[in-house]
């Protein structure tokens, strides 16, 4: 298979067999959100890359890519960030969507029926296109689901059960992954985040690599086993954008704002927080957060020194999703 071509499997499943075996199964594989690899026997934290890893996913409308929220008709784009300590090896993946299932009463990553398609791919990263039903199709769906599985490493490809339609890699070595898509089905619509606004390290400001370049040789440096170094990312107040949100009891029509979780992970050394927040009652025109750093100690740093990547998840509290890295070098 072309590695950046998808290939739609199935559309329009409508046995009744398959799908009530469909849901049941995705059901019990979906944990909320998008669900992460697990942490292996050393207990590393979660905010350090030790292995290859999803980390999020970004919804674009085609033809509009800072839009977070498709109307019925238009085509989503959903992009994934994969990373890894190192090189990202080959991918494979699979991936179902559907209408959203209820558990408790409650809204959840499972399907409601049978899955509207399949989709598989080697392309790195996973982007899949979906097109999104009209009105009549969806009933009275406010969102989608994509749930899948991403394969990694020697002999993991993607499969689909042949009895169920469920995603799944074979030989193992798989992430399971799943992100909400929520609909726009008024004039409330929901732009992305920008990630990469502006970055500073120990109050120096810290410009992302340009192609090629070597952390060690232009990035900012750091001796091993030092501490407290600080992060700095400034985030706009354009980020956090203004919506209504029915609220109450009985629900009533109050303006809220967006808030911001920022997700930090390093490829080596420790950080004081996987999580930084910016709260929607911030009005500044700008607001930067601090996080700060451990570096690894001299056992794990070579001659050359030791290039580190930190990658920056900005999420709004209503599916808009950005992503960028920054790179350091760690010397003896």
């Amino acid at each position: 298979m072309n590695p950046n071509t998808t290939r739609t499997i199935m559309t329009n499943t409508t046995t009744e067999t398959s799908s009530s075996r469909t849901t049941g199964l995705l059901l019990l594989g979906l944990l909320g959100g998008i669900f992460l690899a697990g942490c292996g026997p050393t207990f590393d934290p979660a905010s350090l890359i030790a292995t290859t890893r999803v980390l999020g996913a970004r919804v674009e409308v085609e033809g509009a890519p800072d839009r977070a929220t498709p109307i019925p008709g238009e085509t989503a784009d959903v992009t994934w960030l994969v990373t890894s300590p190192e090189a990202t090896p080959p991918l494979g993946w699979a991936f179902a969507v559907c209408t959203p299932g209820t558990v408790g009463g409650k809204t959840s990553l499972g399907c409601a029926s049978a899955p509207l398609a399949l989709y598989e791919g080697t392309a790195s990263p996973p982007r899949i296109s979906i097109p999104v039903p009209t009105a009549d199709v969806l009933g009275s769906a406010t969102s989608l689901v994509l749930y899948g599985q991403i394969c990694s490493g020697a002999g993991s490809m993607p499969i689909f059960d042949p009895q169920s339609g469920i995603p799944g890699c074979t030989g193992g070595g798989g992430t399971t992954a799943s992100v909400d898509i929520p609909l726009q089905l008024g004039v409330d619509a929901n732009h992305n985040p920008t990630a990469d606004r502006a970055f500073t390290f120990d109050g120096q400001a810290w410009p992302a690599l340009a192609a090629g370049d070597d952390p060690c040789v232009v990035g900012p440096k750091a001796s091993a086993a030092t501490k407290d170094h600080v992060i700095g990312n400034t985030t706009e107040g354009s980020d956090r954008e203004p919506y209504t949100a029915m609220l109450g009891d009985p629900p009533v029509a109050t303006p809220e704002r967006e808030s911001l979780q920022i997700s930090q992970f390093t490829t080596a050394g420790k950080l004081q927080s996987q999580f930084s927040f910016v709260e929607g009652t911030d009005d500044n025109a700008e607001t930067t957060v601090d996080v700060s750093w451990e570096a690894p100690p001299a056992t794990e740093v070579p001659d050359a020194g030791l290039a580190v990547t930190f990658t920056f998840v900005v999420r709004d509290n209503r599916g808009g999703t950005d992503w960028t890295t920054r790179s350091a070098c760690v010397v003896q």
